[in-house]
């Protein structure tokens, strides 16, 4: 045990000093043993963990482009309850809820994606669990672009709705698509979510060109907002009396569209509970990025100070924030969807904040290509009190789970 705390310790200090001026490669700075799954994807659109069934087990959920479908812990046996093998164009999104009470997770989706058609298409529905037999699709409503959505309680009032998240305003042209700027929607339920239509709401449509959506308490008033990655980067939206309250807090890439803004967000956490927003840049970017607030954001129009940490990637694709290893700090965690070269390969990376306040983070690799990442997660999938990850690819079409050594480590003599 003495001789891994000091293991450590060399790698800490090596990282502090290969972090500073930029990332650096840092061999098992984390150890995880990589799991390819036995369950082949199209295009694994979004992944999540959640008990699908109530067995008290975390399970794997996929969007698959024609396909919606869970993974049973620990067996992984896979479980379709939506295809559309016919379908002209892909599923693209999903969020989990109880919508209807029943006390079983249902889940919203996002269809119908058409990037290239700002006019029409894009359909929003729900799928709900039944206790017996397949799960029943409903429609909800469409609109065109329909990319990310989230279930938020945005009033406080212990209904949530269903927020989406369009990539492009409607009727936008290239190259820019910043001709109008996107409807930010919510849709709320009704006492019976199946017969009764769902009610609509505009929650902005200020932003241009939005490709990440989180829902987060950024303030810790106990009520839930909303971060955006758009052309405006990094945008915290308060609901208020009046309405939505916008407030900037990430510049985003400052270059002329399309090459401009953020591509996904998430809020991470410093070890004095200071907080960073993480991002992609610019729109179907090649940069991944941190900003650090200020003490005084809440009250300052003062922008978060921005650091670039990595420009070594095609495609960064995904973005979680997360404590790997116990430490006062989260990591950064980035999918990366395409190779850049044969030395800068598709995967997951970790980012460890070292001198987070200087922009020091040290950089570690996980199995290079063996995942285009389109999306991935994390969550305690084994319940041994770490944090494993989740990653489902584009060009690689699998599914592969990143199991956290950090107990096992621990337990070691």
């Amino acid at each position: 045990m003495l001789c891994l705390k000091f293991a450590r310790l060399f790698l800490l200090l090596l990282s502090m000093v290969l972090a500073i001026g930029g990332p650096a490669t840092v061999a098992h700075a984390h150890e995880f043993n990589p799991q390819e799954l036995g369950t082949k994807l199209s295009v694994g659109y979004a992944v999540r963990v959640l008990d699908v069934n109530a067995d008290g087990k975390q399970d794997i959920a996929i969007v698959d482009s024609r396909r919606v479908l869970w993974l049973e812990n620990p067996s992984w046996n896979e479980h379709v309850v939506y295809e559309t093998p016919d379908a002209k164009f892909d599923n693209v999104c999903f969020a989990a809820h109880d919508v209807n009470g029943d006390g079983r997770i249902d889940f919203a989706l996002g269809a119908d994606w058409q990037f290239g058609n700002s006019d029409s298409g894009g359909t929003i529905g729900w799928l709900e669990q039944t206790s017996e037999g397949p799960w029943i699709y409903r429609k909800i409503a469409s609109e065109p672009t329909t990319h990310r959505m989230q279930w938020a309680d945005l009033t406080g009032d212990g209904r949530a709705s269903l927020v989406v998240a369009p990539l492009k305003g409607r009727g936008t042209r290239g190259p820019g698509f910043d001709q109008v700027g996107v409807r930010l929607l919510a849709f709320t339920p009704g006492a019976d979510p199946a017969k009764e239509t769902w009610s609509r709401r505009v929650l902005t449509d200020e932003l241009h060109v939005m490709h990440g959506l989180q829902v987060a308490d950024l303030n810790q008033d106990e009520r839930e907002d909303l971060l955006t990655a758009s052309y405006e980067g990094v945008t915290w939206l308060q609901a208020g009396a009046s309405g939505m309250q916008l407030k900037r807090l990430g510049t985003g890439q400052e270059q002329p569209a399309p090459k401009r803004g953020a591509s996904e967000v998430r809020q991470g956490r410093l070890a004095d509970g200071q907080l960073y927003l993480a991002t992609i840049e610019p729109w179907h970017g090649d940069k991944v990025v941190v900003y650090i607030a200020p003490h005084d954001w809440q009250t300052s129009s003062e922008l978060w100070t921005r650091f670039v940490l990595d420009e070594q990637l095609a495609w960064g694709h995904a973005v979680v924030c997360a404590n790997l290893d116990d430490d006062p700090e989260e990591e950064l965690v980035v999918g990366v969807r395409d190779d850049l070269s044969s030395e800068h390969r598709s995967g997951v990376r970790i980012y460890d904040p070292v001198n987070p306040i200087e922009g020091a983070w040290s950089r570690e690799l996980l199995d290079a290509g063996g995942v285009a990442v389109e999306d991935l997660t994390v969550a305690d999938l084994d319940n041994d009190g770490d944090m494993d990850i989740v990653a489902v690819g584009r060009a690689t079409h699998n599914v592969k789970v990143y199991w956290n050594q950090l107990r096992r480590e621990q337990s070691e003599p």
